[in-house]
């Protein structure tokens, strides 16, 4: 019956603590990140280590904590935690910070960049949030179609633009180049770091335009529906 509480349930609003407990995780979560935020711009270091001391043992202690909370959400319900999606997310709120321990230092900026994953632990008390998810779960075997779609006009995009362009243009001799423009132009972002000159090649930009278009508002459509399934169920079942 515990694991329940951890299945991304939508009416679900707080795991096996009490109250007063999940609030002082939650602010401690807020806390973390926006510690992180105000380092990262004020401190100027490449990692906790560097600088004054507080910044280390702030993280230190806020480890600490989610890990004290890991093992007692997983002595409270058992096995079935540690392989749940919630003792995932309840995982990643802590181990970069273990494993900062066994990595080469170049990489503790990395390490700490991580703290912004815990924000996730706050599924556990936005009703929105686990709605969202909820739908995205829901829509896993259609997205997965759609990523592979995604996929296929990607590597066609890049070598079509390749192709055309490469006479033209020494940056679209790289088919790395021209994944990079593919994913940027079906995203209809446009950087203007990379672009056609050629007739051909323009008309093919436009071509992939439109399918990315398609593609975001199909991606939209498909979660979309879920999140609106979602909450229409919960309204019946209030």
């Amino acid at each position: 019956m515990l694991t329940k509480n951890f299945n991304f349930s939508v009416k679900e609003e707080h795991g096996r603590f009490p109250p007063a407990i999940e609030r002082f995780i939650a602010f401690i979560i807020v806390a973390s990140v926006t510690l992180y935020i105000v380092e990262v711009e004020y401190a100027g270091t490449d990692n906790s280590r560097q600088g004054h001391y507080i910044w280390l043992w702030i993280e230190r202690i806020v480890a600490s904590i989610f890990t004290i909370e890991y093992v007692m959400r997983a002595r409270q319900i058992g096995p079935s935690y540690l392989k749940s999606k919630a003792g995932f997310i309840d995982l990643i709120a802590f181990l970069p910070f273990w494993i900062g321990f066994l990595v080469p230092t170049v990489w503790l900026g990395l390490i700490r960049s991580m703290r912004v994953l815990r924000l996730l632990k706050l599924y556990r008390y936005s009703k929105a949030m686990r709605i969202f998810l909820q739908a995205l779960i829901g829509s896993r075997k259609y997205l997965g179609g759609m990523f592979l779609i995604v996929f296929i006009i990607m590597l066609f995009g890049a070598v079509g633009i390749h192709e055309i362009e490469k006479e033209t243009q020494a940056e679209f001799d790289s088919l790395a180049n021209c994944i990079w423009w593919t994913v940027v132009t079906l995203m209809t972002v446009g950087y203007g770091d990379m672009y056609p000159v050629t007739p051909m090649g323009k008309v093919f930009a436009e071509f992939l335009m439109v399918i990315g278009v398609g593609l975001t508002a199909a991606f939209i459509g498909i979660v979309g529906s879920n999140v609106y399934y979602h909450v229409q169920k919960l309204e019946e079942e209030d």
